[in-house]
């Protein structure tokens, strides 16, 4: 009884340190982006940010190139906002394997998914998130999560489901999105290589 308490101690603590380096990567290219926008001595605009996301939750599967039979629901993509309280950060993956980071305080990362590991881990992070449709909602909006909360966009060929969780859910291991959650920052961690 005592080694299964340390090892959900362990995995607790294991967790928590991924979730705590992944903030600390995403600080950093917010911090990165910011020190460059004040080196060209240009402003980072909102409407670049939002332009691209709006972009990215518009992709169609023709646009991919994809044949879904009408007959079934298939994601064919997954948008993970992700609300650190300093900054918005958005990442944007395809089945096809095509990934991309979207900054709200400027920068990112496009054309992630040219790299074979990233498109690897965006096709496998967007297949895994078929499970999730039944603990997700039709989504009439595409609004951003509140502050401390992740929101998940599934892209389909029928319409666009949602669903939000909390980054404590994450911490504490309580969440059922925490597998999805970690292959999405598994993703970020190889645009990041």
């Amino acid at each position: 009884m005592y080694l299964r308490l340390s090892m959900t101690i362990l995995m607790k603590v294991f967790y928590s340190f991924l979730i705590l380096l992944q903030i600390g990567v995403i600080i950093y290219f917010v911090r990165r982006g910011r020190k460059k926008t004040l080196a060209n001595g240009s402003i980072p605009s909102d409407d670049s940010y939002e332009g691209l996301r709006r972009l990215a939750m518009s992709v169609k599967p023709e646009q991919l190139k994809l044949k879904i039979p009408d007959t079934e629901t298939f994601v064919y993509g997954v948008i993970m906002d992700w609300n650190t309280g300093d900054s918005m950060v958005t990442l944007a993956t395809y089945i096809t394997g095509a990934a991309n980071l979207y900054l709200r305080s400027g920068g990112g990362v496009k054309g992630g998914g040219k790299n074979q590991n990233v498109g690897e881990a965006a096709a496998k992070f967007v297949a895994n998130a078929q499970d999730y449709i039944g603990s997700a909602l039709p989504a009439g909006v595409t609004e951003i999560p509140a502050p401390g909360c992740v929101r998940f966009y599934l892209l389909t060929n029928k319409q666009m489901y949602v669903a939000q969780e909390q980054v404590k859910h994450f911490d504490d291991g309580s969440s059922s999105w925490l597998p999805l959650f970690k292959q999405g920052n598994e993703v970020i961690t190889e645009m990041m290589h």
